[in-house]
């Protein structure tokens, strides 16, 4: 009987494990990568960012090429305000905000090679992980 009861108790602890290992994958503090899906006929690069009440984006890493105009939308996932900030590597700081349910878009260009941090600056919610990386090549 003891041997029965030891093999189902491994058996649950196997599940618990396998369900904890899959559960970690999906964490939104797991880079997500992103680039852009098109060019407009103006040589913008057409981008799309969610934006999601667990606090996160998605994509969060971001690749854009130098010099060329970036047209991204912002997709708001949720139901609270969120928004788009990047202040580095533009001319002038850029910001999209987007009540829940609701998309914007703004064109913009970053004119040097670097890696920049976009955030969402609502409060606390950059602080609770709602922040990306933008690279630009």
């Amino acid at each position: 009987m003891a041997r029965p009861l030891c093999i189902l108790l491994v058996s649950c602890i196997a599940v618990l494990i396998t369900a904890a290992c899959g559960a970690a994958s999906a964490s939104p503090s797991e880079p997500v990568l992103g680039t852009p899906v098109a060019t407009t006929s103006a040589g913008a690069q057409q981008l799309t960012i969610h934006a999601f009440d667990a606090m996160h984006f998605e994509p969060n890493v971001i690749t854009v090429h130098v010099g060329q105009p970036v047209e991204l939308t912002l997709t708001n996932d949720g139901s609270s305000d969120h928004d788009f900030a990047l202040s580095e590597g533009v001319a002038e700081p850029v910001k999209i905000v987007v009540k829940g349910g609701q998309s914007a878009t703004s064109t913009f260009t970053l004119d040097q090679p670097g890696t920049y941090n976009f955030t969402c600056s609502q409060f606390g919610h950059a602080g609770a992980g709602m922040r990306g990386v933008l690279i630009a090549q």
